[in-house]
């Protein structure tokens, strides 16, 4: 079974929509809180510092999204996040969305981010710090 990053993000009543459900756009949202924790978590901060950590410096290149159950109610949710492949300026994470006590699973699909230059804005590998934090976490499955 691969690593498993968990991050408990807090649904609010203002993000369901007229339906009453968490509208489709909103697990995005979710997904990027994860991923901002994920990453502070492998460079070790508490904060997010582009100035300081250029490895934060990322746009999403490809997201799929499989929607198993509507989310209906306010309250906590699970973001686990698992890294599928790392390339050079690149990672490719699995990740499901679910209920923490239940475990019932709402969306789950991969998420690939690259990285960019902070002064260029074209993309950039990543430091030789983080690369390393990734693939030890990786292969702590």
């Amino acid at each position: 079974m691969p690593n498993t990053f968990s991050y408990l993000s807090q649904v609010y009543f203002d993000e369901l929509d007229g339906l009453g459900l968490l509208h489709h756009t909103r697990y995005l949202l979710h997904l990027e809180r994860a991923q901002q924790n994920f990453f502070e978590h492998l460079l070790g901060v508490d904060d997010f510092n582009v100035e300081r950590d250029e490895d934060i410096y990322v746009v999403v290149h490809s997201l799929t999204a499989r929607f198993r159950q509507p989310v209906s109610n306010p309250g906590p949710l699970a973001i686990n996040y698992t890294i599928q492949k790392i390339r050079g300026g690149g990672v490719t994470m699995g990740y499901t969305v679910s209920c923490p006590e239940s475990g019932t699973v709402f969306c789950e699909g991969e998420r690939t981010v690259c990285k960019l230059s902070a002064e260029t804005h074209q993309p950039a590998p990543w430091s030789e710090p983080f690369r390393v934090a990734m693939e030890s976490f990786q292969a702590a499955s």
